[in-house]
């Protein structure tokens, strides 16, 4: 049906009637928050302070500070069930509009910020509606219309109290609406959760190995030999192999590891002759030359690929002693403290922030690791089937959040 009809794309049967339309102004009414500077925080009365909480499905009380204040600020700037803490500026163009619903009275609590308040009590809104009706594609559309840019985007009361917004009149097509994203919801939280102990999981196994208090053992069901300090020049090793010509040319990301240029920053940045880049085989460990986000030294990733690829001759490239201690070392440099830690002595800062490092001298320290070629290659891939776990588990989370999105724009106007 056309939405010129106020009906939206995609609807639950038994409904067919068109939806409301209201100017924020006629629903409720917008309210600024109590105006604390930071050095009144921690005495006094409860306070949520309104950038501490978004990004949170639930108000909870350790997002709860204390801020000086009186009965005055309690009767004036108290929270209630049904209110909607409401972001009107931000340095993002994305965050303005952003919302929490405050699912229940919260008494004697003061809060920061902007906040807007409906009149209905819950007559023509129900409260777990509200919860995604400023969230939904087309109302966010016109409230970027309103929007002015300067150093922040920002919308101001009067174009906020003009902005339409479209629902069902039935307060049980609202119920059924917000029912269903709601178990939406709940599925990307548990994907969520799952992907974050997951990681945890992952960082304590690495914990434990690097301590001695986790250890593999052989067919025997006997310990391998005990880790060594090793120099990474006895375990990593330059083949000085350059490209054939046929190679197709990668970068080295954070996130995705070695990445075919071309999809990782849209376009080849190679020079026209490729002739002295770096190859790379299966299994090679990268070290990128650069500063990269939080990895002011550099990034270490071992290549994931099934192909030769080729990579910029800025790059350190080295065969490890076995794949299984390829990716041990690349989950153990996955972390930028332990980069950091390793780098830092022997990197030279030139000018314009460039790391002067040799190959030679990227090899010339120590890392405690397993002697055991076995152990290694058990390790690697218990790790690897580990970080294959965390991808699928991603996957699916990406997943559910493109179909909410999906749900978001056809199922309002």
């Amino acid at each position: 049906m056309s939405k010129q009809s106020n009906i939206p794309q995609l609807r639950f049967k038994g409904f067919e009637r068109e939806w409301a339309t209201k100017m924020l102004g006629e629903l409720g009414k917008f309210k600024n928050g109590l105006n604390k500077d930071s050095s009144e925080f921690g005495h006094g009365i409860p306070f949520i302070n309104l950038m501490d909480v978004f990004g949170k499905s639930i108000l909870i009380e350790s997002n709860f500070g204390l801020v000086n204040a009186n009965e005055n600020d309690i009767k004036n700037y108290n929270l209630e069930k049904g209110d909607v803490l409401f972001i009107r500026s931000s340095v993002k163009r994305t965050g303005v509009g952003e919302t929490i619903l405050i699912a229940k009275d919260f008494p004697d609590t003061v809060y920061s910020g902007f906040l807007i308040r409906f009149r209905d009590n819950h007559k023509e809104l129900s409260l777990n509606f509200k919860k995604y009706c400023f969230s939904n594609a087309p109302f966010r559309k016109e409230l970027l219309s309103f929007a002015t840019s300067s150093a922040n985007t920002n919308i101001n009361q009067e174009s906020l109290s003009q902005i339409k917004l479209n629902f069902p009149k039935a307060i049980t097509e609202q119920e059924k609406i917000a029912s269903f994203l709601s178990a939406v919801d709940e599925k990307i939280q548990q994907l969520t959760r799952k992907a974050a102990l997951l990681e945890q999981y992952k960082k304590g196994v690495m914990q434990q190995l690097f301590s001695g208090k986790l250890r593999f053992k052989d067919e025997n069901d006997e310990e391998y030999a005990d880790w060594e300090l090793r120099k990474m020049s006895d375990v990593l090793f330059e083949h000085k192999q350059n490209s054939t010509g046929n190679e197709e040319v990668f970068s080295v990301s954070v996130h995705k590891g070695l990445i075919n240029q071309v999809e990782h920053l849209g376009r080849v940045f190679a020079a026209k002759n490729t002739g002295n880049y770096n190859l790379v085989k299966p299994g090679d460990v990268v070290y990128t030359k650069s500063p990269t986000g939080n990895f002011p030294l550099g990034i270490i990733k071992q290549s994931k690929m099934d192909k030769d690829v080729i990579v910029s001759p800025l790059y350190g490239v080295f065969t490890p002693e076995t794949k299984g201690l390829g990716y041990l070392l690349n989950v153990y440099f996955e972390s930028p403290i332990n980069v950091n830690n390793y780098l830092a002595s022997i990197i030279q800062k030139g000018a314009k922030n460039t790391i002067n490092i040799t190959n030679t001298t990227f090899l010339s320290k120590k890392i405690k690791l397993p002697i055991s070629k076995e152990e290694q290659n058990k390790i690697g891939s218990f790790l690897e089937h580990l970080d294959i776990k965390i991808e699928e588990t991603i996957k699916q989370l990406n997943h559910v959040q493109t179909y909410k999105k999906g749900l978001l724009q056809q199922m309002f106007v």
